[in-house]
């Protein structure tokens, strides 16, 4: 297990490394936190696939720490296509030794070698699914070794911020905005989780769950008072829901298989909503 200190030196490293300036917190909190516990729940020198790895901020930080890491992302929110910049990731991918592949012309085959991997990474990457996050529980099952570990990081749906919104009679959805305004397909967050939904889909897809934690990973973005963000702090403290970021793992048993779609299971599911689902 990599110690405080040495995490914090190695985030420091990629981020004066970065290619895009102030994309990266100066501090890491999130980043330490997840850097931390994933030592711990994989082998030092392991192989780690980073699945929507983005522009490989946090798969940099895991090379650094003696993951071989690999990357895949398809990179097409208009930001990463822009301005030369994912010629920049690359490049960055290369400095760090990380084997990226970029998806393209919606073929999301991953090139890698099949259960082969310590950890698959999911990071803010569900949330942004239009559709059931099944498959892509089941692709990173397919790429682990038998023991691996699947974790996934995304925001609490239910955080502080987020309930005081709803008590003020605003959204908890992502601004109407950048909804509005942006291309189609829609790339923002279609559905946020809690930390037992995040906890159900690990296990309903075969997973034994080894980790389920809240964190912080946005307050030094979004919360320039120090008062504001010590009272942030303390509520998580008492009241771990509170928090605004999730971390859950799970780990892949011995004869684990990937779920097929159970029409019976979907509508026993949606019963209670649609009263003739089981007709």
């Amino acid at each position: 297990m990599k110690e405080l200190r040495e995490l914090q030196r190695l985030y420091q490293e990629v981020r004066a490394d970065f290619p895009f300036a102030g994309y990266m917190d100066k501090d890491g909190e999130g980043e330490m936190f997840v850097a931390s516990e994933l030592s711990k729940l994989a082998p030092e020198g392991g192989r780690l696939l980073d699945i929507g790895s983005g522009p490989l901020d946090k798969t940099a930080l895991f090379a650094r720490m003696g993951f071989q890491c690999f990357a895949c992302d398809d990179f097409m929110d208009p930001w990463h296509r822009g301005e030369g910049r994912l010629e920049q990731i690359r490049s960055f991918a290369d400095r760090n030794g990380i084997i990226l592949h970029v998806h393209e012309n919606g073929d999301y085959t991953i090139p890698f070698d099949r259960g082969s991997f310590d950890v698959v990474c999911i990071f803010g990457v569900i949330e942004h699914l239009h559709e059931s996050p099944r498959e892509i529980l089941n692709a990173a099952g397919t790429m682990l070794r038998e023991g691996g570990v699947v974790a996934i990081v995304m925001p609490n749906s239910v955080n502080v911020r987020k309930r005081l919104s709803v008590l003020r009679g605003r959204s908890n959805f992502p601004a109407v905005e950048g909804f509005y305004s942006s291309p189609c397909p829609w790339r923002g967050h279609v559905r946020e989780y809690t930390l037992g939904e995040t906890a159900y889909i690990v296990r309903a897809s075969g997973f034994e769950v080894a980790l389920k934690r809240t964190f912080n990973s946005m307050i030094s973005r979004r919360l320039r008072s120090r008062t504001l963000a010590s009272a942030y702090r303390l509520l998580g403290s008492l009241m771990p829901t509170l928090r605004d970021s999730l971390f859950v793992a799970g780990r892949k048993p011995s004869g684990w298989r990937p779920v097929e779609f159970d029409e019976r299971a979907y509508r026993e599911a949606i019963a209670r909503s649609v009263p003739n689902a089981l007709r």
